[in-house]
């Protein structure tokens, strides 16, 4: 009996790690490279950085503006994950090529269109339900960075989308220093 109680602890005790990883917010560093890249998604050991230092205005019209900017792919140790139950802090890795990603905004209407395949161009209604599929949360997220490296500031702001939730979280301001 005494061994069952201490195999019953002992598994108990190595899954606390995730389970509080889980329970205590995002696993993800929020930023990396010096606070250069930015998080703007992560999934199953991947994280998808945005890379403020190459941001480009392509259009400046306000209230029209048209940004330009690269996203990293980056793969974290699912051996540092499984000891310490985050990837915060452990080793990683850059690789493949930066993904280009344009977003055209209209400030005053806090509007959002996405380039896709082929130079055309995809609205990004935020009080619509989207998936993984869609971009979620990588457009958002993504197209906020690309504003705020531009010109430090919020675009979405206290925008609220679908549900009535905020579009980006307060969390991701204060990683992007706003």
């Amino acid at each position: 009996m005494k061994k069952v109680v201490w195999v019953v602890v002992a598994v108990i005790y190595l899954l606390l790690p995730n389970t509080s990883a889980a329970a205590w917010g995002n696993p993800y560093p929020g930023t990396l490279d010096n606070g250069n890249y930015v998080m703007v998604d992560g999934h199953q050991g991947v994280g998808r950085y945005a890379d403020l230092s190459s941001r480009v205005v392509e259009i400046y019209n306000p209230p029209n503006y048209q940004i330009a900017i690269n996203v990293v792919s980056v793969t974290f140790s699912d051996k540092y994950y499984r000891f310490h139950g985050t990837y915060i802090g452990g080793p990683y890795e850059v690789y493949g090529v930066p993904r280009v990603m344009r977003f055209r905004y209209n400030f005053d209407k806090k509007k959002l269109w996405v380039e896709g395949a082929n130079n055309t161009w995809k609205y990004w209604d935020i009080y619509q339900m989207h998936s993984y599929a869609d971009g979620d949360p990588i457009y958002p997220y993504t197209a906020e960075a690309a504003f705020a490296a531009a010109y430090n500031m919020r675009f979405f702001g206290r925008t609220t989308g679908y549900g009535g939730n905020r579009v980006i979280s307060e969390d991701f301001y204060r990683v992007l220093g706003l």
